[in-house]
Parts: structure tokens; sequence; C-alpha cells
């Protein structure tokens, strides 16, 4: 059977996509067969929007504990740049203007986690003047892309109690965990001389959160907002509480008990999740098992250097075949070069012109 070049390349083509394709779906099924479970004993924290006043004390005990009275940053006086963030006027926190006329309750002026803070609240204003408050910080993904990207293991999940924690002493400043999270939380010490990533560890670095009946900022909520605890007794606590109150919480939904595969961080809210700061692009599954399961996959299997090298071959031996006819494992190539009829008559009356003429040269030469 003859075939053309182009042809060839077609199936060929074809038949690796479709292997691919193959591959694709066959990961897709094992990760939604394989998918992660939480640690019996993964601690989290649950956030209820309606019992929150917005008075910030959560945000101001986790600055205090975690960078005004910590030991590290209180007695290092190597460089400006590393010294307490309090002494620091370009990192003190503003006043917003809107909130100007009530200093004793100041609210921070930052539209989104910074490098100051390892969590912050929000307000969202709805359109019949009802404040809602959200509490932003990092969520303790059950399968967290931060980790997954993280070359180094600067960024570490406690297979135990679940905790996405940070080791400083490994971070290089590449930055693939801000890339990577789904919910934009950690946050790089841009003005410091030596920077690192700033996010919530639960306090497990500072207070020891599991050996503790709550974290910085749970221990000071005048409302319990937010509270500290096993993740499990929390869900629980959430489901009773959306029971209990038909119709009270947007869509009887508890965010992060799937959200991202699911989050040790948990929130009720009365309004959509997306007016409180969650993309709602956000899917019940974790990005870091899907991406983790497909690149295993195909480089166990040598796909895609398989894939490679075949490619190449292949480019390889046409191209060196390019005007020949040849047979290729028993598939017969048609040269699908067509000449210019024109050019070709042309340079066929010439030769025939210098051939005459040569006859006459030699016949004269006789």
């Amino acid at each position: 059977m003859k075939t053309s070049r182009r042809e060839f390349i077609k199936v060929g083509t074809a038949a690796v996509l479709g292997a691919g394709a193959v591959t694709t779906v066959g990961v897709k099924d094992a990760e939604a067969a394989a998918k992660r479970e939480f640690s019996p004993e993964a601690v989290g924290m649950f956030y209820d929007s309606t019992k929150c006043i917005g008075c910030q004390a959560c945000v101001i005990s986790c600055y205090e504990i975690n960078f005004v009275n910590r030991q590290s940053y209180i007695n290092n006086v190597l460089a400006p740049e590393d010294q307490n963030f309090i002494v620091r006027e370009d990192l003190i926190p503003k006043l917003a203007p809107e909130d100007q006329f009530n200093p004793d309750r100041p609210w921070l002026n930052v539209e989104t986690n910074d490098y100051r803070f390892r969590n912050i609240i929000q307000k969202y204003v709805d359109p019949e003047d009802n404040v809602h408050f959200i509490k932003h910080q990092c969520m303790h993904c059950n399968h967290p892309e931060c980790v997954s990207v993280c070359p180094v293991t600067a960024l570490t999940k406690d297979p135990v109690d679940g905790v996405v924690e940070y080791n400083a002493s490994y971070c290089i400043g590449c930055r693939y965990c801000q890339l990577a999270c789904p919910f934009l939380i950690p946050k790089y010490e841009w003005k410091r001389a030596v920077p690192k990533i700033v996010k919530c560890d639960m306090c497990k670095s500072t207070l020891g959160a599991n050996d503790i009946a709550g974290t910085g900022c749970t221990n000071v909520c005048p409302t319990g907002a937010v509270i500290y605890g096993k993740r499990t007794d929390l869900m629980k606590d959430a489901k009773n509480r959306i029971a209990n109150n038909p119709g009270k919480y947007f869509a009887d939904k508890v965010y992060g008990e799937y959200d991202n595969g699911g989050t040790d961080v948990i929130y009720l809210s009365a309004v959509d999740f997306k007016y409180l700061g969650f993309d709602e692009r956000i899917q019940d599954f974790s990005y870091a098992e899907v991406s983790e399961n497909l690149h295993h996959t195909i480089y166990t299997l040598g796909l895609a250097p398989i894939g490679l090298f075949l490619t190449l071959a292949v480019a390889g031996y046409i191209n060196g075949k390019r005007n020949a006819h040849d047979t290729f494992e028993g598939v017969e190539f048609e040269d699908e070069y067509v000449p210019d009829t024109k050019t070709a008559t042309k340079s066929k009356e010439v030769k025939n012109k210098e051939v005459k003429a040569k006859a006459e040269k030699d016949k004269g030469g006789e």
C-alpha cells in the first residue's frame, strides 16, 4: 500500500496523541479512585463569617506572636532590613480611608495577605448594605499545591496533624509556591535583605498548636467566630450549625469540605463565597493530585521520552529521504514533489540545443 509522507506523519501524530489521551484518561480515573484521605488527627480552624464583627483581634494577636515577640525578630540587629517589623515605619499597618473616623477600631489597610501578616480580615458590603467579614490565611490543604511544587521541600505537610509547615533554612526563594497556591496565600518578604516566605502554620512554630487549646487568632476571638480543633470535630460543628439554622448559610455549604481536595481550614458564610475572595474556578479536587499522577504515569511508562525520540527519528528519516522513493517498515512512500513542467520543458530544449551545437562542432572538426 502506497502512502505519502504527509499521511504517514498524520497517522503517526494521531497515534502519539491518542496514546497521550488514553494515558490522561487513565490518570484521571486513578486520581479519582485514589483520593488522599484526611488524617484522623488532623487539626484545623473553623471560621463562621456570620459571627465575625471585624475587630481584627485575630490579626493583631497573630502579628504579635509571630513577628513582634518572636525571638528571631526581636534580637536581630545585624541589618535594618532584618530588624523587628514593628520598628519599621513602612511596615506598620495603616488605617483605611473609610475607617479613619474611628481610631479606636482601626482597619488594616491591606487588600490581601502580604508579608506583614499571616492572616487578615476583609469585609464585603452586599447590595442591602449588610457587612460581611472574611478571614484569610493558609488553608492547609489536604494535598497542597505549594508542597507539590517546592523543589527543596521547604514546604511540607505533617502527615499526622496536617499542618503545612515552612522551613526557611531550606527555602531558595523561587516563589513557585506563590504561583501554585489557588488561594494566593504564600507571600514574599520583598523588603528584607534575606527574604523568606510568610504563611500561617497554625502557630506550630511559635506556640506549638498541638499542645495548647488553640492558636493565636482563635484564643483572642471575642465572639468565637474562629475556633481551633480536630478537623473531624470542626466539620461536625459546621454541619450542626447548618442543620439548626435553615436558610442562614449560603447553599448549606461548608467551604473547604471538598474544595481543592479538602482543606483543614473550613468556613461558613451567609453570602456566596465568591464575594469573600474565593476563586470560583477552584474545583473539588486538588490540582496537585492531577499533575502528580499525570507526570508520574507518563514518566513511569516512558511515554514522554519514547514519544519524543520516535518523533525525532521519523522526522530525521523523512528529511533524509525527501526526494527519493523508499519504504519504511513495509510502508512505501510516494514522492510528493511535482516539478514545474514549464521549467522542465525549457531545460530540456536548452539541453537539446547544447547537444546539437556540440554535435555540429564535432562534425566541423573532422
